[in-house]
């Protein structure tokens, strides 16, 4: 087997990567870091050509920008989507694609996958319209593609501005930890491993099928934020701030795991102390003290 990876220079795209190497299965890679662009469906054809199967990450992937630009961030995220769709109907590749769960918006109780869709931001719009535009390839021409919605991803190779590093930096500065709001907002944060771990599995789900890979475990920021002061020895203090003008607009998620579980067996198995462990590790180790100091 050989798959095809866009956006493998992304923090999922690169780990599931180097997962699937690590199981010995082939992969391409195909992304604008490496000339090559989702928009462009006759490259997009000849990669796919030589592939068995395709995994699509590449997009516009930061809800606060949608908010700036929103026609950038649905003209990539939709045409590049609907380009990789068109090449595996025309070439009869499977296709797993990874959802968010954005799309959801805010949820007080726990989300399956069921939920409707209320998606606060032009990036959750974008990932809601593409999901189910797959489903629609899946109805209208029985192309075979796997939805996958995940829940916050964290882990080794991330956005060095997503909140993990951003409240680890400062707390390496001994800086105050900014957290939006009163702190109360919660995720549901899965591990790296696991993610890519349920993206394998999901190549065996039926055809047209969603599911979630969540924990079921709601995490504030104000926990996290001490979580990252304790594992760090930091001195640093939590100070509470007015969220962005760009802000997303979710402040609380936890998702269902159930379905996952039923369909492949899945489970999330790094709690979260382990995968911030893992995370802050990664920066000490990649970063090293050039981002600790001022």
């Amino acid at each position: 087997m050989k798959a095809l990876i866009t956006g493998d220079s992304g923090f999922i795209g690169r780990n599931m990567k180097q997962y699937l190497e690590m199981l010995g299965i082939q992969t391409l890679g195909f992304s604008r870091r490496d000339g090559y662009d989702v928009l462009d469906g006759d490259k997009l054809l000849n990669a796919a050509r030589i592939c068995d199967l395709v995994y699509h990450f590449a997009a516009e992937a930061k809800p606060g920008e949608s908010v700036l630009e929103p026609a950038k961030t649905m003209n990539i995220n939709i045409k590049g989507s609907t380009n990789v769709l068109e090449v595996c109907r025309i070439l009869d590749r499977p296709l797993v694609y990874p959802s968010s769960c954005e799309i959801y918006g805010d949820s007080e109780t726990s989300i399956d996958e069921d939920h409707p869709l209320q998606p606060p931001n032009p990036y959750a719009a974008s990932k809601a319209a593409i999901d189910r535009v797959c489903y629609a390839y899946h109805k209208c021409y029985h192309l075979d593609v796997k939805i996958v919605r995940l829940f916050n991803p964290y882990g080794p190779e991330q956005q060095l501005n997503k909140v993990i590093p951003t409240f680890y930096f400062q707390a390496r500065r001994k800086k105050p930890i900014t957290v939006y709001g009163d702190g109360s907002d919660t995720r549901d944060y899965v591990y790296i491993d696991d993610i890519v771990n349920g993206l394998w599995l999901a190549r065996n789900l039926p055809s047209g099928e969603a599911i979630n890979l969540a924990t079921g475990r709601a995490t504030s920021n104000l926990k996290l934020a001490n979580l990252i002061i304790e594992l760090t020895g930091s001195s640093s203090r939590v100070v509470f701030t007015d969220y962005p003008k760009a802000f997303g607009g979710i402040k609380s998620q936890v998702g269902s795991w159930k379905k996952a579980n039923k369909m492949l067996g899945w489970e999330p198995r790094t709690s979260l102390l382990e995968g911030v462990s893992k995370t802050i590790k990664w920066l000490e180790e990649t970063i090293g003290d050039d981002m600790g100091r001022e």
